[in-house]
């Protein structure tokens, strides 16, 4: 994942990786991709799939001693045809999505098991914290999260004060002053603020100012009616005005509230910039200063803001200095009554987890018609993810201690590093680049910091816990982030600041630092695990997630990006050009697949997580070559009939095995950067030489195009 991409779109060994030791490829005969089952059974079946037969005549390892999962797998499948049902097709069988989420996957599995270990913590640390003051936070936070009782005796109490002082919202000045407030509180009507590096000079932290405000999950739904989108429109209505009612509101004001709520929502998503605009880089980077905003939106009280909000420093970028200029407009051209039914579903909507029953079970009919969900995640699973949330950071440290420990740190930077390696090569011979741009991209690659497992230095948290008042807690755990994200603008650039918290099963790069980081969480089995088949680990995690994050540094948004982090053109034209056209390829191809009938995937909008799966494979399974042939003991060739490229190829689909609710899936093909788990295994495959090879699949089969996308 980039980290640009999530921040602007809103606001994942080897020398002794010599492992289980478990010499080239098997030979798999060519293979007709006719898409009719084949039964991999035995060897020399001309299936092209290997062999695989599941039983050997000599007792060795078994295709599940290497770390993939044989119980994945449908066997029948024809890998060239449908590689995704070939790996996983025996999970999407068998797998139950539960009531309460929009997917069952791999990495549910493997975050479901971070937070059940989590969980144990937790109900530790509130039964006996003992006199550990970590223990003591994270138990009490904990606890009171789990006090449902008292959340729902309390009910919006915990808000009235914040709803007080909306109603008293007379005029525009009354309202700037709201929506300060509430940023300070973490809430973002209109606009967000965050520190970001300028894209100028990276070495510059500034304030950035972005479109926000919504609550539907992209602007289409309320500007179009494909699909679903009317559908789901309708039902948001209908939530804003129940959400209304429970806080009080009579049947008169609920619908008035409701159609402001509704009008404003849709002008602002009528001036917001779309997803696919907001991949290019240049497009949401405006830097104004707060002279600059004043002239923007003359009649909002900018000094105020900044001043309210501990913002010293005058350096600010915008994403679209048109949106500044119609919010300012729009404060002052609303009735103060619509301001406040605005500002007060704000409120509402950003914080129903903290609210009694009633709102928590009115907030599932708007998710359940987003993802199809029909329940909410039991109670002990929110709580530990609200933790994880709020004290992350002192949350991790006995997960880390227990899940991380020993060389695992150490065994996972020789992986990242023979994927550094792989890239140093591949950049020497890609055919599109000139001379002077692979030197230039060379000096950036050696750039790349990795961050792995975990931070180096514990993040301090300094706000008071209190065990009985949940909604207190996370109002002071939100302030206190804020606080310190806002300190950092004007400050030198912390490069080793985490933007996600080690149990975390995830991965992103930031090309304004030029920096990878990979939680221990995703460092996991069956991911990843120092005694798994090499190939395991170098599919899995070498491919899924460290070659796709280090090839984020060089697509089609990272390559704007020189090492040290700056938006500026590095490479000549000419390569420039020919990028272009390698990338309109997988573009095309990616929008020609359908998610659900009617719905196909945006090959603009996914282009660069695309380019990122395809590129990451591609680099793993060239370090991994490479890895091999210096090894005194090569691991085995083959395990229970599959070859070791075979092996590589299953590992990596395995990572995202998955079975996913039609509703969710239309929501992720409209609004998601990431392309559906099917895609991100059978669409990288088909640009995949290597797989067509270990697979014996014949040129023209849906998993050997003839003209396949070569980019990375």
């Amino acid at each position: 994942m980039s980290r640009l991409r999530a921040r602007l779109t809103l606001p994942a060994s080897l020398a002794t990786l010599a492992l289980a030791a478990c010499s080239g490829p098997a030979k798999p005969e060519p293979h007709g991709g006719t898409g009719a089952g084949t039964d991999v059974g035995s060897a020399g079946d001309g299936s092209g799939a290997g062999t695989g037969s599941g039983s050997s005549a000599v007792s060795g390892p078994t295709l599940a001693d290497t770390g993939l999962m044989p119980d994945w797998m449908d066997r029948k499948a024809d890998p060239c045809v449908d590689f995704n049902q070939f790996a996983c097709g025996g999970f999407i069988a068998t797998a139950e999505i539960p009531p309460d989420r929009s997917s069952w996957s791999a990495i549910s599995k493997v975050s479901l098991d971070n937070q059940e270990f989590l969980h144990d913590v937790l109900d530790d640390a509130a039964a006996d914290p003992g006199d550990d003051p970590a223990k003591r936070a994270i138990g009490d936070f904990y606890a009171a999260c789990m006090d449902e009782p008292a959340i729902d005796a309390a009910g919006i109490t915990p808000l009235q004060p914040t709803l007080d002082r909306i109603a008293k919202v007379k005029d525009a000045k009354g309202a700037a002053a709201v929506i300060t407030e509430l940023h300070a509180a973490g809430v973002s009507p209109l606009f967000d603020i965050y520190p970001a590096q300028d894209f100028a000079d990276a070495t510059l932290v500034v304030a950035s100012l972005d479109q926000a405000g919504l609550g539907l999950p992209d602007r289409a739904y309320y500007l179009e009616d494909e699909g679903n989108m009317k559908e789901v429109r309708e039902t948001y209505r209908g939530h804003i005005g129940r959400m209304f009612a429970l806080a009080g509101a009579d049947a008169k004001e609920a619908a008035a509230a409701t159609a402001d709520v509704m009008r404003i929502e849709t002008a602002l998503a009528g001036k917001q910039q779309d997803k696919v605009l907001r991949r290019d880089p240049h497009a949401i980077y405006h830097r104004v200063e707060r002279a600059g905003l004043k002239k923007l939106a003359p009649k909002f009280p900018w000094d105020t803001y900044f001043k309210t909000l501990g913002v010293t420093s005058t350096k600010v970028t915008v994403n679209d200095p048109a949106y500044f200029t119609f919010i300012g407009k729009l404060l002052t051209a609303e009735k103060p009554a619509a301001l406040r039914h605005y500002l007060t579903w704000t409120v509402l909507r950003a914080s129903a987890d903290l609210l009694g029953k009633a709102f928590r079970e009115e907030r599932l009919t708007l998710r359940k018609a987003l993802s199809g969900v029909t329940a909410e995640p039991p109670r002990w699973r929110q709580c530990v993810e609200a933790v994880d949330g709020d004290l992350g950071q002192l949350l991790a440290q006995p997960y880390v201690a227990a899940r991380f420990a020993g060389d695992s740190r150490d065994q996972a930077r020789i992986l990242m590093t023979s994927i550094e390696d792989a890239m140093r090569a591949e950049l020497a011979e890609l055919p599109w680049m000139d001379d002077a741009t692979r030197a230039a991209a060379a000096i950036k690659l050696d750039k790349v910091a990795a961050l792995i497992g975990y931070p180096d230095t514990w993040l301090t948290y300094d706000f008071a816990i209190k065990r009985d008042d949940y909604a207190g807690d996370v109002i002071a755990a939100t302030r206190f982030e804020v606080r310190r994200q806002l300190a950092k603008i004007g400050k030198p650039v912390d490069r080793f600041d985490w933007g996600m918290t080690p149990p975390t099963v995830n991965a992103y790069y930031d090309p304004t630092l030029n920096e990878i980081v990979i939680p221990a969480g995703i460092l996991q089995p069956p991911f990843f695990r120092h005694d798994f088949h090499p190939a395991v680990n170098f599919g899995s995690t070498g491919g899924g997630t460290m070659g796709h994050e280090l090839t984020h540094g060089f697509d089609d948004e990272g390559n704007q990006f020189d090492g040290d982090g700056n938006l500026r053109e590095w490479w000549s034209k000419d390569t420039r050009e020919r990028f272009t056209a390698a990338t309109k390829c997988v573009q095309d191809q990616y929008s020609g697949y359908e998610a659900v009938p009617g719905v196909k995937l945006n090959g603009e909008l996914t282009s660069g997580e695309n380019i990122a799966d395809i590129g990451g494979v591609k680099l793993a399974f060239r370090a991994y070559h490479t890895w091999r042939a210096a090894q005194a003991t090569p691991p085995p060739a083959e395990v229970d009939g599959f070859s070791d490229d075979q092996i590589f190829f299953l590992a990596y689909a395995q990572s995202w095995c998955a079975k996913i609710r039609p509703e969710a899936l239309e929501t992720q093909a409209r609004s998601n950067p990431h392309s559906p788990a099917k895609w991100r295994i059978n669409g990288v495959m088909a640009d995949q030489p290597g797989f067509a090879t270990a697979f014996g699949c014949k040129v023209g089969a849906p998993m050997a195009p003839k003209n396949a996308c070569s980019v990375w």
